[in-house]
């Protein structure tokens, strides 16, 4: 794939977007577009060093910018608002949002509990209703559904939130920048996010699902006029929640609902447990630890026990210094810290 001729694509196609009326106050970044070999930056090659991790943003000599492995053939309206989404999240780190979740205590402290989901997936059932027609009643029902389940599971409605903030604001931006660069793309986004958060199966893993739910959320208060893009403080979706009255926990579907979360949860950790039994069992050991996990790729990880898995990276710390394994892993760890011994899952 010539990256060359798709950054120019790219730029071209940012070129035509207003993204300040997508959200007051944001410009587009510098982008670097990059493949297993080569890195494209701002006119010209660059040499791909270790900062090129993934699909996100970094400081690259000193200009915080945007950078996306290209691994496969995208339409350039969509390659584009994925590159819009990461240049939010480099927007929010120059603003200094303060609300960013730990993902990797996260990994250890969220309970995938039936009960909460099972409440999540009504309000997403909401959230969807509410994409067609913004009905106050329903909007008050979100609310009150959300307050009850941040009463209840105060650890795992926090972490939900926060990943809504972050990656929600982010993907809310790129269905908006879509909208504008290819209205049936962005249509089929939306039909893409109405089958994503309304199926049981997808809640998992959660943060995955938060993308959705949180430029949703993001919609459904602007309607509301609830929602400010630049609050004095950081998050901006849950402090509404204060106010409102916690739903009784009754709703339509309640037990229906509640079935299908407790057959998902049981699923996925089954899922899990397949994928590091079989890493274990080939015993393809990479690394020998005791070492430092430092970062491994958040976005899909799973955990189960003592075991956690990363796909596409993994970054560690030990006597030799910092150091990284580029591949799909499943991490037998000590602590929630420190890693035992790291098992090729390929």
């Amino acid at each position: 794939m010539d990256i060359e001729k798709l950054y120019y694509r790219v730029k071209e196609a940012l070129s035509s977007l207003d993204i300040g009326s997508i959200w007051p106050g944001f410009e587009p970044l510098a982008f670097a577009l990059y493949d297993s070999e080569k890195c494209f930056f701002d006119g010209g090659y660059v040499e791909k060093t270790d900062e090129f991790c993934a699909n996100t943003s970094i400081v690259y000599h000193g200009r915080q910018i945007a950078v996306w492995m290209v691994q496969e053939e995208l339409d350039t309206a969509v390659l584009t608002s994925k590159l819009v989404h990461e240049m939010f999240h480099g927007y929010q780190t120059i603003r200094g949002w303060d609300c960013w979740p730990n993902e990797l205590e996260a990994l250890f402290k969220y309970s995938h509990s039936a009960q909460n989901l099972s409440v999540k997936l009504r309000e997403n059932q909401i959230l969807v209703s509410l994409l067609d027609r913004f009905d106050e009643a329903a909007y008050r029902e979100l609310l009150s559904l959300r307050r009850l389940r941040s009463m209840r599971f105060p650890y795992e409605f926090a972490y939900e939130s926060m990943v809504e903030e972050i990656e929600g604001s982010a993907n809310y931006v790129e269905w908006q920048a879509l909208k504008r660069l290819d209205s049936r793309a962005a249509q089929a986004l939306e039909e893409r996010m109405r089958a994503f958060v309304t199926d049981p199966r997808r809640l998992f893993p959660i943060r995955v699902a938060c993308y959705f739910t949180g430029a949703l959320m993001i919609h459904a208060m602007r309607a509301a006029g609830d929602y400010s893009f630049e609050p004095a403080e950081r998050p901006a979706i849950t402090p509404i929640l204060m106010d409102v009255r916690p739903s009784s926990g009754d709703f339509p579907g309640k037990d229906r609902l509640l079935l299908q979360a407790e057959r998902a949860v049981k699923e996925y950790r089954q899922a899990t447990e397949a994928i590091v039994r079989a890493a274990v069992e080939k015993n393809n050991v990479v690394l020998e630890g005791p070492c430092e996990l430092t970062f491994l790729n958040v976005y899909d990880a799973r955990r189960l026990d003592d075991y956690l898995t990363s796909t596409y990276f993994l970054a560690y710390r030990d006597g030799g210094g910092d150091g990284m394994l580029h591949g799909d892993f499943v991490i037998l760890m000590k602590d929630e810290r420190t890693i035992s011994r790291v098992y090729s899952w390929e």
